[in-house]
């Protein structure tokens, strides 16, 4: 079984205070590791390394809303388990947060339903359904989001296009600029504008994601 860690991300300091102070006294095996009264700081911290099982956000804050917030989360991790609160019906809510990834969504009213909604979700689970909306699990939400996440090989020009299509079948750039009838200099520097605009870390990397899109779309 996982350790119960967890974060709370809310705007309102009493709501912060009140939380921790329930948690503690009815549910001791929570070990809230951090709080934070906005996005940006809950994910710098994430960036930092300090990363729960699960992760409490109120849906309305400041600049950035928890609903962007779970949706940034979900783009780059798998595991994180994200649970939504809110002092509002849940009904308006509930699409939104399972879309951008989150596992539940539990209203500010019922610590207790937030509390059992933490804990089934720390073990890898879901919330309950609102209004018969079924939460998708981390690994779920991850998964959809990394099959909707572009790429940038859509941006590559025909020409870098070909040139990593050669990559992927094992030509060096000597062998490449052969084929082509262009300069090994010329073939280099088409490479290095697919790299930049793809954000590969390097050219295997380059043909993986290259690949999956022609799998993707059955290229």
């Amino acid at each position: 079984m996982r350790a119960n860690t967890l974060a709370i991300v809310d705007n309102d300091v009493w709501v912060l205070s009140g939380l921790m102070s329930f948690f503690s006294a009815r549910f001791p095996q929570l070990d809230i590791i951090w709080t934070a009264t906005d996005a940006d700081s809950a994910l710098q911290k994430l960036h930092d390394g300090q990363r729960p099982n699960v992760l409490l956000t109120d849906i309305s804050m400041g600049n950035v809303s928890g609903i962007e917030l779970i949706h940034r989360i979900r783009q780059r991790d798998s595991h994180l388990g994200v649970v939504a609160i809110t002092a509002f019906p849940m009904e308006q809510y509930a699409h939104a947060v399972a879309q951008a990834g989150g596992q539940a969504l539990v209203s500010k009213q019922n610590p207790q339903k937030i509390a059992e909604a933490v804990l089934s979700v720390g073990q890898g689970g879901v919330g309950e359904p609102v209004d018969e909306i079924v939460f998708p699990t981390a690994q779920q939400a991850f998964d959809i989001a990394a099959a909707s996440q572009p790429t940038g090989i859509e941006t590559l020009s025909p020409m870098e296009s070909r040139i990593v299509e050669l990559c992927a079948q094992g030509m060096t750039s000597v062998e490449i600029a052969h084929t082509l009838g262009k300069a090994v200099a010329t073939v280099n520097t088409h490479l290095q504008r697919a790299l930049e605009k793809t954000e590969a870390r390097n050219r295997t990397h380059l043909v993986v994601l290259w690949l999956e899109r022609q799998h993707h779309y059955g290229n």
